[in-house]
């Protein structure tokens, strides 16, 4: 059985809790379920683009946990996800590499941005770069 696989994308096992029920416990250690009706795990698990997705949030992870990473592999990872761009602007940002930031922030504003306030923040955060030249 493949365990902790996040979003129901492992392998599903059945049990008849009838069955189970009706045992009234357990007189030897034995596996209880139906393995006719084991639902395999997503083959997506097995893709390039399973590692980028579990690489991306690792690496979002350990930028809000204030981590070091390396900004080139967040983008790497999401070329066309406007967020990776923002994170990777904002850690450069943080690390005061303002020219650098910048960049990133404006490749951001290339990409399709989810809501206004997001878009508002990267122009703040360009205009912040600009402010420390």
């Amino acid at each position: 059985m493949d365990q902790h696989r996040p979003w129901q994308l492992g392998e599903f096992v059945a049990y008849d809790l009838n069955k189970i029920f009706a045992m009234k416990g357990l007189d030897a250690d034995h596996e209880l379920c139906d393995s006719s009706l084991i639902i395999p795990k997503d083959s997506f698990l097995l893709t390039d683009n399973y590692r980028k997705f579990t690489d991306f949030r690792r690496l979002k992870a350990a930028v809000m946990d204030g981590q070091e990473i390396d900004v080139h592999r967040i983008t790497a990872d999401n070329p066309e996800y406007y967020h990776a761009w923002v994170l990777a602007g904002d850690y450069l940002f943080k690390h005061k590499q303002f020219a650098e930031a910048k960049r990133y922030y404006q490749q951001a504003l290339t990409k399709e941005i989810a809501t206004v306030p997001e878009k508002e923040h990267i122009i703040r955060q360009i205009e912040k770069c600009d402010k420390q030249k």
